[in-house]
Order: structure tokens, then sequence, then C-alpha cells
């Protein structure tokens, strides 16, 4: 098995099982992961049973060095998406 897999991996092998097309399967992926991410921001908990749990999540303001000069900088608050696995995914 690759060490890196891509989302076109992941088309490529869905389409191999299931016998779609490519372009149907990209498609089905690139809507599960626009409607993952719209209801995420809306501040919904998207739960996918058997993966895992996907959540938007606030990262606090901090404080930083720019490396280069040492100095500080204000870092803003900002918005990511978590993934949490279940516990059958995990390594």
């Amino acid at each position: 098995m690759a060490k890196n897999f891509s989302k076109s991996n992941l088309i490529d092998a869905v389409a191999n099982k299931t016998g779609f097309a490519k372009t149907n399967v990209q498609e089905m992926v690139e809507a599960l992961i626009a409607e993952i991410t719209i209801q995420a921001a809306n501040g919904a908990t998207v739960n996918v049973t058997g993966l895992g749990r996907f959540q938007q999540k606030t990262r606090k303001a901090r404080e930083g060095r720019n490396p280069a000069t040492g100095a500080t900088v204000q870092i803003p608050e900002s918005q990511y998406l978590a993934f949490k696995p279940t516990k059958p995914t995990k390594a």
C-alpha cells in the first residue's frame, strides 16, 4: 500500500470497487468533502460512523516570533477543521 493516499487514489479505488465511472465517483467524493466542510463551518459536528468526527474548532490568538528577525508578532484567532478518528481506525 502507498504511503501517501491522495484524493485521486481514493477516487480510483472506489471506482474500481464499485464499478462506477471515475467521473461519477469524483463528483460524489467532492460533494462529500464540500458538505462536511459546509456543515462543520455552520457549527455542526459531522459524525461518519466507522471513520471519525469532523468539527470546526477555534485556535486562540497568541504571540509568536518571526524566526528571521526574532520580532514578536501577534497571531490572530483562527478557525480550523478538526478530525478525530473512531477507535477502529486508529493506528
